[in-house]
């Protein structure tokens, strides 16, 4: 918590405790009276306070106060305790009198030696309660970073990788760092973390001054299907061979992906809303263009400002992009490229609402705009692979970031196609404990810096399980609205009826978010370097299905029955208690295995995996849309719970991401 908060929050007790103290030097010694009446003022201040921020701010999910509202409560707390002390004696009198008479003495006038006793043990017992609490969550939770390489006992962990997973050591614990920060950030926390998040909130836009250039508005337009754009753009293919990028084609990507489509206003608040989904809407990312042979536009960096609809200069010439090439995965994904988009993320948008969970939103919230920005490339024919694998200081450098508070962590060449080039070796960036935060910890220890040479880098490889006889294959994706459309319609939504979805919907959901296919694995452009997810169904309300959980088998296009029954309360329960989890047709559940995590770079695919389930989870809201479909992510929620939902062990394969689907009123 930041330092002013509490200070402001501390606030009226300093009065308070001043105008006594000033009270006591001019010789005028409060009574208790006073005291109590001055106690009684400041004590409802503070449960106003409790109750304004939970009925107007907490209760609606607006501003992210939660820090104001739990605070106040602790001060409320403390109030009530001191304001029962002052008391005290009346209030044992009064208890004294309705006791029975075997806890008192005949006279009434004190509790027997043995129920003393008794307070004092549980009163003493509520302290040292409450200290232990305090230190688990404030105190003594230092980490050291011992070893480079997985332990034996965390096999296979790490097994293969070419960068070597960084083994943590916290408290009792020793564990790969990844690992520590997810088991530390899920709901409720199964390893503490070494300290709070303590950002301010930042502008939602980059401060970035420079000439700038104005977009074409991006023209309302379909083009092809969702589902259509999603099989170009996963086949690598590209219709531009002579082609030059146009400014057009640039607006049209760079709305899609980031664009404001729509303003509200909210208690004399304007609330941009952007084209792609953000949690909490708090819309962390940021895109650079890095130019190199753009109709209409010199060579440079420059910055896209989604609500003016413009590009800023940043930094003029041609150097940049060669630098991008040098310092990242793919190198030959650049060689045909006329420029490159680089999302980068200003971490304390997110993190001063959700604090050490901000660090898997923002990775959605970059997997989410990249979703939109590569199909609609696809759409207007060109190539746009999601290139994770880079050396994140280089990077940084070369768009004049600090790489701290606002970090790259997707590049996206739009070019036509891949050149072979050996990939590039890396190194981990090492964890260093006594950062800020732990955000700061976790992106620095998943951080890769250029280690030279190169060679062949091993892969996850497209696999399907042997067929089973319960396996239900899905029927032909149903058809929706093309992309564009889809995208610009889309918002979240948690208003479901009980309507029943159709079971070609659900195949063009699971189509359009994670449809593989076994005959182009070297062209899959979605973050080749980065563990598969899991992604199971928890259906509710499809025809032709029967209510339970299925896993998607996206090879055979096919579902795998997990668990049957009607889970509907149960998914209710493990979103902490959020209603519309139990009303929606289907809630998709998005996993990654620990043991797949690690390869090729050690603690950096955590990162692969959160961008890989943005993406996944834009997959499932552009369809939805195109569909006509309700829709709404989840990333808050009780992991073990969710684990249990879909029957898999959370030390072994870990929820990530929750989208929920249902038919709009």
């Amino acid at each position: 918590m930041a330092s002013h908060k509490l200070l402001l929050l501390l606030a009226p007790i300093a009065l308070w405790l001043a105008w006594i103290a000033l009270r006591a030097l001019s010789g005028h010694r409060p009574t208790r009276a006073s005291v109590t009446v001055g106690l009684s003022l400041v004590t409802l201040l503070y449960f106003t306070g409790v109750v304004g921020t939970g009925i107007f701010w907490v209760a609606t999910q607006e501003l992210p106060v939660f820090d104001w509202h739990y605070l106040t409560g602790y001060l409320l707390l403390a109030l009530t305790l001191v304001h029962v002390a002052l008391h005290w004696r009346n209030v044992a009198a009064f208890l004294r009198r309705g006791s029975p008479a075997a806890l008192v003495d005949p006279e009434k006038a004190r509790f027997r030696a043995w129920v003393r006793a008794a307070a004092r043990a549980t009163a003493l017992g509520a302290c040292v309660t409450v200290a232990f609490m305090l230190g688990a969550r404030h105190g003594g939770r230092e980490l050291t970073v011992v070893t480079s390489a997985c332990p034996a006992d965390a096999a296979p962990l790490g097994k293969g990788a070419l960068t070597p997973v960084q083994v943590v050591k916290a408290g009792s614990r020793t564990l790969p760092l990844a690992q520590l920060y997810h088991e530390g950030s899920s709901y409720p926390a199964h390893a503490a973390l070494p300290g709070l998040t303590v950002k301010t909130r930042p502008d939602p836009y980059l401060g970035v001054s420079g000439p700038a250039t104005p977009l074409p508005e991006a023209k309302p337009g379909g083009g092809v299907s969702v589902l259509q754009a999603y099989a170009d753009w996963r086949a690598g293919r590209s219709s531009q061979p002579d082609a030059r990028l146009t400014l057009e084609q640039l607006s049209a990507i760079l709305y899609h992906a980031q664009g404001v489509n729509q303003t509200i206003e909210r208690r004399n608040r304007s609330l941009d809303l952007r084209t792609a989904p953000s949690a909490g809407a708090l819309y962390p990312v940021n895109i650079y263009v890095v130019v190199d042979d753009v109709a209409g536009l010199e060579p440079g960096v420059y910055s896209y400002h989604p609500k003016r609809g413009a590009l800023i200069l940043v930094k003029a010439g041609k150097n940049a992009l060669w630098q991008l090439a040098t310092a990242s995965g793919s190198p030959g994904a650049y060689d045909t490229a006329p420029a490159a988009l680089v999302l980068t993320t200003t971490f304390g948008r997110t993190a001063f609402k959700y604090e050490e969970r901000a660090y898997r939103y923002v990775a959605m919230d970059t997997g989410h705009a990249a979703y939109n920005l590569s199909l609609t490339a696809a759409t207007l024919g060109w190539r746009a692979p999601m290139i994770a694998r880079f050396d994140d200081g280089a990077v940084a450098t070369a768009l004049g970031l600090d790489g701290t508070d606002e970090a790259p962590l997707l590049l996206i060449p739009i070019g036509k196609a891949d050149k072979p080039s050996p990939e590039p070796l890396f190194a981990s960036a090492p964890a260093v404990a006594g950062q800020r935060s732990f955000v700061d910890l976790i992106h620095g220890g998943t951080s890769l810096r250029m280690a030279g040479g190169g060679g062949p880098l091993p892969r996850h490889p497209a696999t399907a399980p042997a067929p089973a006889p319960t396996d239900i294959a899905l029927p032909a994706p149903a058809q929706g609205l093309p992309l564009l459309e889809a995208i610009r319609a889309r918002r979240s939504g948690r208003d479901y009826t009980n309507a029943t979805m159709t079971l070609a919907e659900l195949s063009a959901l699971f189509a359009a978010s994670a449809g593989e296919r076994a005959d182009t694995p070297a062209q899959d452009p979605l973050l080749v370097t980065s563990a598969p997810l899991g992604l199971y169904a928890v259906v509710r309300n499809v025809a032709g299905l029967a209510p339970g959980v299925y896993r998607y088998l996206p090879l055979a296009h096919a579902l795998a029955p997990r668990r049957a029954g009607d889970l509907s309360a149960a998914a209710e329960a493990a979103c902490v208690q959020q209603e519309f989890c139990r009303t929606a047709d289907v809630v998709f559940v998005k996993t990654v295995r620990w043991a797949d995590l690690f390869l090729p770079d050690g603690d950096r695919g955590y990162r692969y995996a959160n961008l890989r389930a943005g993406v996944v989870g834009e997959g499932l809201y552009v369809e939805a849309a195109a569909l006509g479909l309700g829709v709404c992510g989840v990333g808050a929620f009780q992991d073990p719970d969710v684990a249990a939902l879909v029957g898999v062990d959370p030390r072994e394969e870990a929820p990530l991401y929750i989208t929920t689907v249902g038919k709009k009123p």
